[in-house]
């Protein structure tokens, strides 16, 4: 039985060497294969219409229009599953009721003829079984347990049964319609038309147990799979319904029983990308739309033709029907083509049009942080892909580890990277996922996505400013608030009490004064809480500024250097222009950053001589260069540039880290400033 054996089964043919290609070169079989169910799918079609238009049964016109109907969905969905996936039971059963159907509406719009006529009676209720054991069987092609396989015996029994009953009811009167409003023409076929309503019957209430399987599946199932049962659990009630309905003669009701399936199956292949069949989609959407309008195009024309113009000439309206349609065909072709492409690739095909739409966003969009999201959802819609990000460098180190700035859907597999560069400088990537694990995109689709990247690299380059800016601004507040906090506790658990003790000292003093001896001790323990409280004021101050800078950035300099200068490293400075004027920033940047580059010198570059270059422009520039091992030679984390970095980006400035070869390394410097007016210098306190 076709609905128990498993998909993916080898092929029993035996391996033959394949021979040397023909001087003439010849289509593959599966192609010959395509075009003949393509030139004989056409030529049924035709022919149904033909036979229709013929024979002008009314009786026979909703039957033929959902049985061909029917033979249109199953036999392409069913073609397109075994193109997807070779042998597969889903698509041998939806291909088999396909074609089925195709024959019985054959049949039935030839009723003039007996014989055919008689097919036409009974070979139109096997399509439905054959969809019946499809749902129960999807989306794996086997039975959701062994005891499923009663109920699949028993659907294949009662499609037989009703099959046959109608078969020999018909044979009293072959061009009847035995399911019509009239009755059977003798009372053996009466009788055979309730057996066969029985059956049908039963057949309804295994498609309810068919959609309980469904259902316990669907609970069962995760990620892509619950999608796709959801999709057809769904369709199954609709078919259902409409059986119902068309039962009762609703008018109308045959829709939902030929849409519901094959749309649903339809929309788990192109949306949830079921047995990977885009591909193959394309060319039979493209085949399908095409012979639908061709068929509705010659009928149309002919018709008009031959009552309008020639008289009821049937042959030569066919004729100019034929020549206007060929004329007509390759720029029809290519716009249904275009069609197809945009439904299952978006707009991959028109560049032009996305990067329009991206720059009309770009335009737009006021908010710089809401760009990147847009773009992301963006990209995905135009070019009908799953996921789409864009992620960031860090800001002055390009080969750290990127962060995921902005996203739109998920990854379904493989993703591709794009860099975004602006002013020669990598600032991200835009990240896009392939549409089905295991697909590429095309060198189109490449280009694309790299101008894509190209032109939305200026927003990525703001987004990564202001996302820079925040944090810049985020480290400023909480370091002003710790600072504010530490001065706070210090002043609190240190001046606080010693000025508290003073108080009560003082006091004392006060009764004291006729006792000379206690009231000198008192004294003397006040002047020693004055000089500790002097103290802590002092280091309370130099936290907040260095105190050398109090006799000017040269002097300050000169000391630090004089600090490191020793036997094993001779350290020198040099200062080339007159260091006044400067903001206290700038000073405090300069001299910490000069003191960080000696540490790191005297830590970790195993140099000799160290020089300390100071040069005044438009701009302070401070250069620290040595001997040492260079950059590549020391160990991680020991050059402290970080540091460095972030006290010249505070001042808009640069702090750039240079491998001198062959040996030797120089930390440039450069912070920009406006001249202030000269300040006298702070005189020291008491002390």
């Amino acid at each position: 039985m076709p609905c128990t054996r498993r998909a993916g089964l080898a092929d029993p043919t035996p391996f033959r060497p394949v021979p040397e290609a023909p001087l003439s070169p010849t289509p593959p079989p599966v192609t010959v294969r395509r075009r003949a169910l393509a030139v004989a799918g056409t030529a049924v079609a035709l022919l149904v219409v033909i036979g229709h238009l013929w024979s002008r049964d009314a009786a026979a016109q909703g039957p033929v229009a959902v049985t061909a109907s029917m033979a249109a969905a199953f036999t392409a969905l069913g073609t397109l599953v075994l193109a997807g996936v070779p042998g597969h039971p889903v698509g041998r059963l939806m291909t088999a009721a396909g074609l089925t159907a195709a024959v019985a509406a054959l049949s039935l719009s030839w009723s003039g003829i007996t014989p055919v006529a008689w097919v036409g009676q009974w070979l139109w209720w096997p399509p439905y079984g054959l969809v019946i054991l499809a749902l129960l069987v999807f989306p794996d092609g086997r039975l959701p347990g062994r005891r499923w396989r009663l109920v699949a015996y028993l659907i294949v029994v009662t499609t037989v049964v009703a099959t046959v009953a109608l078969a020999v009811a018909a044979l009293s009167d072959p061009r009847r319609l035995l399911l019509s409003a009239e009755p059977a023409a003798t009372a053996q076929a009466r009788t055979l038309v309730q057996i066969a309503l029985l059956a049908i019957g039963v057949e309804v209430l295994a498609l309810l147990a068919v959609l309980v399987a469904l259902a316990g599946r669907w609970r069962r199932a995760t990620g892509e799979t619950r999608q796709q049962l959801a999709c057809l659990l769904a369709a199954a009630v609709l078919f259902l319904l409409g059986l119902v309905l068309d039962a009762l003669n609703l008018s109308g009701a045959w829709v939902l029983m030929v849409i519901a399936i094959p749309g649903a199956m339809t929309l788990a292949v192109l949306r949830y990308r079921l047995y990977g069949l885009e591909q193959v989609i394309n060319r039979t959407l493209v085949w399908l739309v095409m012979s639908l309008l061709l068929i509705v195009a010659f009928v149309s024309t002919v018709s008009l033709l031959r009552d309008l113009v020639l008289r009821g000439d049937t042959s030569n309206a066919s004729l100019v029907t034929t020549g206007l349609i060929a004329v007509t065909f390759e720029p029809l072709r290519h716009r249904v083509q275009r069609g197809v492409n945009r439904l299952l690739y978006g707009e991959r095909d028109e560049p032009y049009a996305v990067l329009a739409r991206l720059g009309d966003l770009l335009e737009r969009t006021v908010e710089p942080q809401a760009v990147l999201p847009l773009l992301t959802r963006t990209v995905a819609g135009s070019l009908q892909v799953p996921y789409v990000a864009v992620e960031l460098t860090a800001d002055h180190d390009p080969d750290r580890p990127q962060k995921v700035h902005a996203e739109h859907g998920r990854p379904t597999g493989s993703v591709e990277r794009f860099d975004m560069v602006t002013h020669g400088e990598r600032v991200g990537s835009l990240v896009v996922a392939h549409r089905t694990p295991g697909t590429r995109f095309t060198s189109v689709e490449r280009r694309l996505l790299s101008d894509v990247a190209l032109h939305a690299s200026v927003a990525a380059a703001t987004a990564r400013l202001i996302r820079d800016l925040r944090a810049s601004r985020e480290r400023l507040v909480t370091a002003r608030e710790e600072e504010r906090r530490r001065l706070r506790r210090d002043l609190h658990d240190g001046l606080g009490p010693t000025f508290a003790g003073m108080s009560m000292q003082v006091r004392a003093a006060r009764k004291l004064a006729t006792d000379r001896q206690r009231l000198v001790g008192i004294l003397d323990g006040l002047a020693e809480d004055l000089r500790t409280c002097t103290a802590e004021v002092r280091q309370l101050v130099d936290q907040l500024r260095p105190p050398a800078l109090d006799r000017g950035l040269e002097s300050a300099l000169r000391a630090e250097c004089q600090r490191f200068d020793g036997p094993g490293l001779s350290v020198r400075l040099r200062v080339e222009d007159e260091l006044d004027r400067l903001p206290a920033a700038v000073e405090v940047a300069a001299y910490r950053i000069v003191g960080e580059a000696l540490a790191n010198v005297a830590r970790h570059a195993q140099a000799t001589t160290c020089d300390v270059v100071v040069r005044r422009g438009r701009a302070l520039v401070v250069e620290v260069g040595d001997d040492g091992v260079g950059v590549r030679a020391r160990r991680p984390g020991g050059v402290g540039l970080d540091s460095m970095r972030e006290r010249a980006a505070e001042l808009g400035g640069e702090c750039d880290l240079v491998d001198r070869a062959p040996q030797g390394t120089l930390v440039r410097v450069r912070l920009p400033f406006q001249p202030v007016a000269s300040a006298p210098v702070p005189v020291d306190g008491p002390g």
